[in-house]
């Protein structure tokens, strides 16, 4: 008999949340590192604690951040499987064959160092092994609910990625830049290669905390790393401990446009603005928002709440408005046009961002670009969270927050965050950024360099900043749709 048992976890860890999780987390630990975690002899026994730690991992690494940064820190998860690396690759590698199954089992299945090389092999060797079977059936089946869920059911190219530099092979490879549905190639590996022959890929998940998607792998197996742009340190950390990778900080609210052309002399009719779309508010946390607004720092604060949402869903959170008796302090903007959301936020003295997963989250830039100041949670995840500076506002853990939004309010006056946004943000900054980043790339891999890529936007016509490259890459866009066309069992409708 083992001295721990992860059966019943489930009930535990609605009963205690995070506090199970970490023991749960621990105990995995003291196991492996006592060399009692493989006395048993029960494939059963295994399951049921790679299935727990799974669940441990998401809820500490997402719904529990800020408890687990409080209580641990948020490296502590990874930690926890890093440091055991060795041990558990040597005992995949050795002849016991039960053991090195288990082993090989835990390295597949959970967030380690190399886990994408891992689930391969195992997909491939031991497919048909119940819990192998059973985890790739539920990934093909999230990635089937992600495009059933996209709002539009018919897509253009230019909808999800970006061509920012021809190919003219076989010396030079093009640039795609894939900003959107990246698992639209989970069924359809074969389009993934050939797309990968002519151009070099620059990927942007949607959102952070990437270990949560393992579908990420394909990009692994093409000839070429892939580049992909994760804001965070965290995300960065484990897609490099993955094979065939490379990573920039560069994603999505980088690459804003200047606009110098701002309404700055606007009157402040508000001492804060909470940019968020309405349809996430658990993972964008809007309720701890209006918590901060009862809080005695905070008790007098006139707050702007903007962003998309489905009817319904905006309607949902006036309602939760007007149940805290903040009907008089908060105001509703939704779904505003993007050309007019900078004439508000100038209207706002300082910016409030508390999501929890992101991935380069356009508002914070949008705030800087405003001149506000932006208080930021630290326990959000795919964030660099170095943007945050003395310049531009002020990082706070979820129990500092009420203080430090009431501070940088008092102070907003002192930060300069337009003037630190033209200097090392926007565009032409991030587009700079990447293009030397590319070329470095490529010279290393012995691919020529004779073109540099066009300026990236975060929204607009096709992302460009030109729109007349949409023009320009024609030929090159009209040869990627009959290739993508070409495929039988591509999940979208494509015109």
């Amino acid at each position: 008999m083992l001295p721990w048992q992860p059966w019943g976890l489930d009930v535990e860890m609605e009963k205690n949340g995070q506090m199970v999780s970490i023991e749960l987390l621990e105990g995995f630990a003291a196991l492996a590192d006592s060399g009692k975690l493989f006395l048993s002899r029960d494939p059963a026994w295994y399951a049921d604690l790679r299935s727990s730690l799974v669940k441990a991992l998401d809820e500490l690494l997402f719904w529990h951040r800020p408890e687990l940064e409080q209580l641990r820190g948020i490296d502590w998860a990874y930690a926890i499987l890093r440091d055991r690396l060795a041990l558990f690759e040597g005992l995949a590698r050795q002849d016991q064959e039960f053991v090195g199954l288990q082993a090989k089992l835990f390295l597949a299945l959970l967030p380690f160092p190399g886990q994408w090389s891992w689930l391969e092999k195992m997909a491939v060797d031991c497919g048909n092994l119940p819990e192998i079977h059973s985890f790739l059936e539920n990934e093909q089946r999230v990635i089937q609910r992600k495009i059933e869920k996209k709002q539009y059911k018919r897509f253009r190219l230019r909808n999800f990625c970006q061509v920012l530099k021809s190919p003219r092979l076989p010396r030079e490879k093009g640039v795609l830049r894939i900003f959107s549905i990246p698992y639209l190639f989970f069924p359809v590996p074969a389009l993934l290669q050939a797309v990968g022959e002519a151009y070099f890929l620059y990927v942007e998940p949607a959102a952070g905390v990437t270990f949560r998607h393992t579908w990420l792998r394909l990009y692994s197996r093409l000839k070429d790393p892939v580049l992909f742009g994760l804001s965070s340190h965290e995300d960065r950390a484990f897609v490099l401990g993955q094979p065939n990778t490379v990573t920039t900080r560069l994603a999505h609210g980088d690459y804003l446009d200047a606009e110098t052309q701002m309404p700055m002399l606007a009157k402040k009719r508000f001492d804060l603005v909470f940019n968020n779309t309405f349809d996430e508010r658990e993972r964008k946390r809007h309720e701890l928002m209006l918590d901060l607004m009862l809080d005695p720092c905070l008790k007098t604060f006139q707050v702007l709440f903007m962003g998309r949402g489905t009817t319904e869903n905006v309607a949902g959170f006036k309602g939760e408005i007007d149940r805290r008796g903040l009907s008089s302090r908060a105001t509703v903007l939704a779904n505003l046009p993007r050309k007019q959301v900078d004439a508000h936020l100038v209207q706002c003295r300082v910016g409030v961002h508390l999501s929890l997963m992101e991935n380069g989250c356009r508002a914070v830039y949008e705030y800087l670009r405003a001149d506000l100041p932006c208080v930021m949670s630290t326990s959000t995840a795919g964030m660099d969270q170095s943007i945050i500076n003395s310049l531009t506002g002020v990082l706070a853990t979820d129990r500092e927050l009420p203080g430090a939004i009431a501070r940088t309010v008092e102070r907003a006056d002192q930060f300069s965050p337009r003037k630190w946004f033209l200097e090392n943000s926007g565009c032409s900054n991030a587009t700079g950024q990447l293009n030397g980043q590319l070329k470095t790339l490529f010279e290393s891999r012995g691919y020529e360099w004779q073109t540099d890529i066009v300026p990236l936007t975060s929204s607009g016509v096709g992302r460009y900043f030109d729109p007349q490259d949409i023009k320009r890459f024609e030929a090159d866009f009209k040869g990627l749709t009959a290739l993508f066309a070409s495929q039988p069992n591509l999940p979208i409708r494509l015109d």
